[in-house]
């Protein structure tokens, strides 16, 4: 079996697309983001420069230090934790952040998605139910419940999740693709293209949306729309990574068939 500790998210095709480096754990996806809750991601931060990041270290651990207690600072800092793959301090962060802030949603959810990096589902699980009673409204803790039950093994509990949340944001794209990812865990494929063209066409998908459509249409044989999809509207440098992700992921003992040896064994 292939370990799903650490999987993420952001948003992504779990461990058939963390296997070609385009999508990342859980741990990292992009963060969902509702009005107020803005956070640099942790994929953003991976791609700054080493200058950058040396600056954005020591502005957010100061930040952070000088006021422990606070929400804002605290997300910011461990989502820059786990952009240097620091995955327990990121959640000695956050805990420490939930603790002081047990009323607030915005620190739950974050800790929840720390604890899940770990691998710590049963305790993940319990931390974003936590949230959401504090935050009954806020669809990205119904999401991010779905992401841990599809990770402990129990996909139809996590797609009624996925239906909760999209109920409070409907058409959400980052919804979408999670449920996306729900159904490639069960190699249902076609339901999986089906979101992914939903997600894909609602203002405001992120980029992983557009190569995990890719991704799943090379897998169902679909070569040249899966390759229309993964170089539109992308620089030529782009669009060759893309391809070669593709390539990486449907080859011979490539990502999936490594992943669909493993989810069987």
């Amino acid at each position: 079996m292939i370990d799903r500790s650490g999987l993420s998210g952001k948003t992504a095709l779990a461990v058939v697309l963390a296997a070609v480096a385009l999508s990342g754990c859980a741990s990292v996806r992009k963060p969902m983001t509702a009005g107020q809750y803005q956070y640099m991601s942790a994929e953003e931060i991976a791609t700054l420069s080493p200058s950058q990041r040396q600056m954005m270290n020591y502005r957010l651990e100061t930040a952070f230090l000088s006021r422990p207690g606070n929400v804002k600072s605290g997300v910011a800092w461990s989502e820059y934790l786990k952009a240097e793959g620091r995955y327990s301090e990121a959640n000695q962060v956050m805990r420490e952040v939930a603790a002081r802030n047990p009323d607030s949603g915005d620190a739950l959810l974050h800790y929840a998605e720390t604890q899940a990096a770990l691998g710590h589902y049963p305790d993940a699980l319990r931390t974003i139910r936590d949230a959401e009673r504090v935050a009954p409204r806020d669809w990205r803790t119904f999401s991010q419940e779905g992401l841990i039950l599809d990770q402990m093994g129990q996909p139809m509990e996590a797609r009624m999740r996925y239906r909760q949340a999209l109920s409070l944001s409907p058409k959400n794209p980052e919804v979408l693709s999670n449920m996306a990812v729900s159904y490639v865990l069960t190699h249902d494929l076609a339901t999986a293209e089906n979101y992914l063209r939903e997600a894909n066409d609602r203002r405001g998908a992120s980029s992983e949306v557009q190569i995990n459509l890719a991704l799943v249409l090379a897998l169902q044989g679909k070569q040249q729309e899966a390759q229309r999809v993964a170089t539109a509207g992308v620089s030529a440098e782009q669009a060759q990574i893309n391809l070669a992700a593709l390539q990486a992921a449907t080859a011979p003992g490539g990502a999936w068939e490594q992943f669909a040896v493993g989810a069987g064994g």
